[in-house]
């Protein structure tokens, strides 16, 4: 499930994150009470699911990587996860390619189709974006930090440009999340 699947991340990403901070925060001499694991948990949430839209459906990503590597090694990702679960429940195809572990293009590029149709890839966009958003607010809300916004911001332009590949309309109106970098 997609519970699940959010517990998996905040165990394995989020958990290095977490680590990663406690460590900063051990040696910081300002903010060390702060708590600071609802924004590195998003952000490990955020890392993780972009990275499985990016992986499934960026045209940029298969030329420097390999094409939907997540369907060859059989990895539940968030839109496989997201696709099983809202196929009807005789519907196993995505399942099937999944457990193939498949290496053939062409049925990757049916896997990605099946994805599209059900919404998945969008879904995942959609979830990316929500979760920029809330990284933002949370940034914020303890004292801003304009690198590490600037960072998340340069990571959301790769997303923002997959509304094609996920299947959105297009038009323009897909780049209204978009925001400015910070200057400070």
């Amino acid at each position: 499930t997609e519970e699940r699947y959010c517990e998996m991340v905040l165990d394995k990403t989020g958990g290095l994150f977490r680590l990663a901070v406690g460590l900063i925060q051990s040696f910081a001499t300002e903010n060390k009470d702060t708590d600071f694991t609802p924004l590195v948990n998003n952000l490990g949430l955020y890392f993780q699911i972009r990275d499985d839209l990016i992986n499934l459906s960026d045209e940029e990503y298969f030329k420097s990587k390999s094409f939907c590597e997540d369907l060859t090694e059989g990895k539940f990702s968030f839109p496989i996860i997201h696709c099983i679960r809202s196929a009807a429940e005789n519907d196993t195809r995505l399942l099937s390619i999944l457990k193939k572990r498949t290496e053939d293009d062409d049925m990757k590029k049916y896997a990605q189709t099946l994805m599209r149709e059900a919404g998945s890839l969008r879904y995942t966009r959609d979830k990316c974006l929500q979760l920029k958003d809330v990284i933002l607010g949370q940034i914020e809300d303890l004292g801003g930090n304009a690198p590490l916004k600037n960072l998340i911001l340069m990571l959301d332009v790769q997303v923002e440009k997959l509304a094609d590949a996920v299947g959105m309309p297009s038009g323009g109106e897909e780049f209204g999340h978009m925001q400015k970098l910070d200057s400070t």
